[in-house]
């Protein structure tokens, strides 16, 4: 059974992003993963602080809920994440998680668990997709990420102009899906 990590940073409740998330996790559940689902927005994290406390220990010395989120992605098999776009780039929601990635390379010793596929959603209202692909390929292959994804998809969702497109669009809901069966197949 594959232990897979959903992931949506999100804050609107119920919005599009939940949508494709809630589609992905249908698909996992009908292949029997095992599921853990973080709302970020139900989190409290704080921002990178680049004091490199965590270089001797790999622990962050905040002492905020994302060192659990970093246990859970560890001991998945598959990640699949999922950020609204603002201005361009991914929302700030994201990014913290991301820059808070500090403790895996900060500390040389650090074990980053197995690698694993990863399907990044993206939800937007007029972002270019292949622009906003080349963000997510500038993260996920950096030396100090890539060495624990084994392969990646990213999926732009467009013309998000309201919080419900993604559940009104079933075409939206099956490249979710999709992107489910591919992680899992692995």
């Amino acid at each position: 059974m594959k232990n897979i990590l959903l992931l949506t940073t999100t804050p609107t409740a119920g919005g599009n992003g939940d949508a494709l998330i809630a589609a992905a996790k249908e698909e996992a559940e009908k292949n029997g993963a095992e599921i853990h689902l973080v709302n970020i927005r139900e989190k409290q994290i704080g921002f990178c602080r680049a004091c490199y406390g965590c270089a001797e220990t790999g622990v962050c010395v905040q002492k905020d809920d994302f060192m659990d989120i970093l246990h859970l992605a560890h001991e998945a098999d598959v990640i699949i994440a999922e950020a609204p776009v603002y201005y361009n780039c991914m929302a700030a929601q994201m990014m913290t998680v991301i820059n808070r990635l500090c403790c895996t390379f900060a500390c040389k010793s650090y074990q980053i668990g197995p690698k694993k596929r990863v399907g990044i959603f993206l939800t937007c209202s007029g972002s270019d997709p292949e622009e906003m692909k080349r963000h997510v390929r500038n993260i996920v292959t950096l030396p100090s990420v890539s060495r624990t994804i084994s392969d990646y998809r990213t999926k732009v969702f467009t013309n998000c102009n309201s919080t419900s497109t993604c559940q009104d669009t079933p075409e939206y809901l099956e490249r979710a899906k999709a992107v489910a069966r591919w992680a899992l197949e692995a």
